[in-house]
């Protein structure tokens, strides 16, 4: 298996894996009052935007040749690095 398969397979593991919070996070939100259902929703919304650019990002990188890939890996990871504070962020205002 060569790097660059090795990184989209943990990167794929990873998505499944948020994926998996953003449902949680889903449920939550369904159980949350009125009031703040809204700042929920916002962001969860923001949160699933990312994810679908991680996952966009992540699918040229595993189409990519093997000289592009390296150039594209810069690109992902910030894309990466941005979701994952989402996900922290959410998880420390909202699962208390």
């Amino acid at each position: 298996m060569t790097n660059q398969d090795e990184f989209v397979k943990k990167s794929r593991e990873q998505l499944d894996h948020w994926n998996a919070e953003i449902a949680k996070l889903q449920a939550t939100m369904a159980e949350a009052q009125a009031k703040g259902q809204e700042q929920w929703k916002q962001q969860l919304d923001a949160m699933m935007e990312q994810r679908k650019e991680a996952e966009a990002r992540l699918q040229a990188l595993a189409d990519a040749n093997t000289a592009a890939w390296k150039d594209m890996q810069a690109g992902y990871e910030n894309a990466w690095t941005a979701l994952q504070k989402s996900f922290e962020d959410a998880r420390k205002r909202y699962m208390k």
